[in-house]
């Protein structure tokens, strides 16, 4: 495998937003309704979470740019899974630059580092939103035994391959 495609994951934690569709109505439930009660099952991607890993681990690919200045970095990738386990409405939440080489970093001036660190969090975000729309159908959600559409979190962590 190529090491820039060599993206470790020190943890594929799929965590559920509580928010749900029923087939009825369009409203989101109360943030009360818990993702651990036995009536609730949350969306899984085919083959479950070691499946998620290796996909994530032949798909990912860690930007050119971000291996220059030896950036890493998680960005959270949030998305819909439908009742019938397609993958919608994909946005990055939040991403975070965690590491960078500070040698190469420091030859820069303040404001192109300023514009270096937006430049990452973009590449990292579009990278996470490429990965996710070649994703196959997962398995939907259950709420009350209705399958329900429900929203998801992926955090995806960049590594630096040099290290």
């Amino acid at each position: 495998m190529n090491m820039r495609t060599i993206i470790t994951l020190l943890l594929v934690t799929l965590t559920i937003g509580a928010t749900a569709q029923t087939q009825d109505s369009m409203s989101v439930m109360n943030d009360s309704v818990s993702v651990n009660s036995e009536n609730t099952m949350r969306p899984l991607f085919p083959g479950g979470e070691k499946a998620l890993r290796k996909f994530l681990e032949k798909n990912l690919t860690y930007p050119d740019l971000a291996e220059q200045y030896g950036v890493e970095g998680t960005v959270v990738m949030s998305f819909a899974v439908e009742k019938d386990g397609a993958l919608k409405e994909i946005t990055a939440k939040d991403c975070k630059i965690e590491r960078f080489n500070a040698t190469a970093f420091s030859k820069e001036t303040d404001a192109k580092q300023i514009e270096l660190k937006k430049q990452f969090a973009l590449l990292f975000a579009k990278e996470g939103a490429r990965v996710i729309r070649k994703m196959p159908k997962w398995v939907p959600g259950r709420w009350n035994g209705q399958v329900v559409r429900m929203k998801c979190n992926l955090p995806l962590h960049f590594f630096d391959p040099n290290k």
